[in-house]
């Protein structure tokens, strides 16, 4: 799968998603690596319908061995939340090295409000919602792993006009 025809099927089939994570920290203009794509979806039934969907469609399968509707079913994620601690719905592609996408099951900003305030950006020929450096400190803060603090660094030197690269 590349990263490109999963994003402009997402738009294509108008799945309503931000983009987060080190892509998003990529887009904003910081080079650094990322294995996965992180997003944020609107949590409606028609909008997780048409995810899933397209998930199936790029043979996307879920880490944990339950169905891909499971992400439909809210209660059930909030369970998994409350007991296992788990942040987001990771799908891989079934071959040894694929891709992952980590859909955010209870992200530390909402939906609503990092779609608000979103970047619309050009990506691969079709418009993504790409979280906002705020919203994106926001999160990095919260997590607060190694790579996330280098992340805070990056973001708030492109706040301030400065390069992130050097």
């Amino acid at each position: 799968m590349k990263t490109v025809d999963l994003l402009q099927a997402l738009s294509v089939e108008a799945v309503e998603f931000v983009l987060v994570g080190g892509m998003a920290v990529q887009l904003h203009g910081y080079a650094r690596m990322t294995y996965d794509i992180d997003l944020v979806l609107a949590m409606s039934e028609a909008n997780l319908s048409r995810f899933i969907e397209i998930a199936k469609r790029f043979r996307l399968e879920p880490v944990i061995p339950v169905a891909i509707d499971s992400l439909k079913n809210a209660k059930l994620l909030d369970q998994w939340h409350r007991e296992k601690g788990m942040l987001a719905f990771a799908l891989r592609e079934p071959q040894i090295g694929g891709s992952v996408v980590d859909v955010l099951v209870r992200p530390e900003v909402s939906y609503e409000r990092l779609a608000q305030d979103a970047v619309r950006g050009a990506l691969f020929g079709s418009t993504v919602k790409i979280a906002s450096i705020d919203h994106l400190l926001e999160m990095k803060r919260i997590a607060d792993r190694p790579k996330d603090r280098l992340d805070i660094v990056a973001l708030e030197k492109i706040q301030r006009g400065e390069d992130p690269n050097a």
